[in-house]
């Protein structure tokens, strides 16, 4: 029954959806319980303009958080409708967003992820509209340089001219000035403000912020202890995760040349987002943010790709409930 809801495409669904995120959110505005994170002692120079007004608890950085979750959620169904990774117009990929993106109770405040994934959403945008495209260095270029100004929130983000460079050699033969040209848009945003730091600030704050950047990337990894509920949550998503993988690389060669190329990418989008999270020290559980948009869809093709209601019925069952149970274990 609730899976035929959510894969409905009419309208009301969205208010679901709408009423689902609430739901998810409704105890951080009764009772915040934000959590510092190291980037708010290594704020990159964009960020900083955002957290000098918004305090972590405060209300206006849970409306501010809450209505990015609803615009990237709903980026993503438009996404689909306009590259079709799934075969389908669904909202699905909204509900799994919101649902994945909110599990972290104590991250449901501002953090530099979740507005700079708003910049990585322009920059697959840009990247996915290349395929087979005539002419496309305005394009490279302008992935580059949201993918640039992305790292100017979170430094971490500079990674990401990986999966520039890889979605190039997926989607396009090898033509060099296209390459030359999404290295210029990536390196312009940088250029900029090093400009503004060096000639209208005191040298020692741009020392300050390179320091910040340099640090950002401390491979020592440490860990710190969860409560159980977000390892039943996350265990339980993993499990499902590979099941999805498994399914969708049994079927891979069923699906259209460009909707395969588009799931590659969507791959190395969650490898990179995994390996931040695995590797450096200072990337914490605000990177859900970011894993939720690969995750989403992958989700979203396992729930066409399997046929029987009452199983999906029942992964939705268990992912809901852990959901209410991180709530009531987060705020009690």
């Amino acid at each position: 029954m609730l899976t035929n809801i959510l894969k409905s495409n009419q309208p009301f669904v969205i208010v679901f959806i709408f009423f689902a995120t609430v739901l998810i959110w409704a105890y951080s505005f009764i009772e915040p319980v934000g959590i510092g994170i190291p980037t708010d002692i290594l704020a990159m120079p964009f960020y900083n303009l955002i957290s000098d007004y918004l305090l972590i608890n405060s209300y206006t950085s849970l409306i501010a958080t809450f209505i990015l979750v609803l615009v990237q959620a709903f980026l993503l169904v438009q996404f689909n409708k306009k590259y079709i990774l799934i075969n389908y117009r669904t909202y699905l990929p909204a509900f799994f967003y919101i649902l994945l993106s909110g599990s972290f109770v104590h991250l449901q405040r501002i953090n530099p992820v979740i507005i700079g994934s708003l910049f990585i959403f322009v920059a697959l945008n840009y990247i996915f509209s290349i395929y087979r495209a005539e002419y496309t260095l305005n394009r490279l270029y302008l992935a580059g340089f949201f993918i640039s100004i992305a790292a100017l929130f979170w430094a971490p983000f500079i990674s990401f001219i990986i999966v520039l460079w890889i979605s190039l050699l997926i989607l396009r033969p090898f033509i060099g000035r296209e390459w030359i040209v999404a290295i210029l848009g990536y390196l312009t945003p940088f250029l900029f403000v090093f400009v503004y730091y060096f000639v209208f600030l005191e040298h020692d704050q741009l020392i300050a912020v390179f320091n910040r950047f340099i640090a950002s990337f401390e491979v020592v990894k440490s860990w710190y202890a969860l409560h159980y509920s977000y390892y039943i949550f996350y265990g339980l998503l993993t499990l499902i995760i590979l099941f999805a993988s498994y399914t969708a690389a049994a079927n891979f060669q069923k699906k259209k040349i460009k909707t395969r190329k588009y799931f590659e990418i969507n791959f190395c989008l969650f490898l990179t987002s995994l390996g931040l999270f695995v590797l450096l020290k200072n990337v914490t559980y605000e990177i859900i943010y970011l894993m939720s948009i690969p995750v989403s869809f992958l989700l979203t093709d396992y729930f066409y790709a399997v046929r029987k209601s009452w199983y999906l019925n029942l992964v939705l069952i268990l992912l809901i409930g852990s959901i209410i149970y991180i709530q009531i274990t987060a705020h009690y």
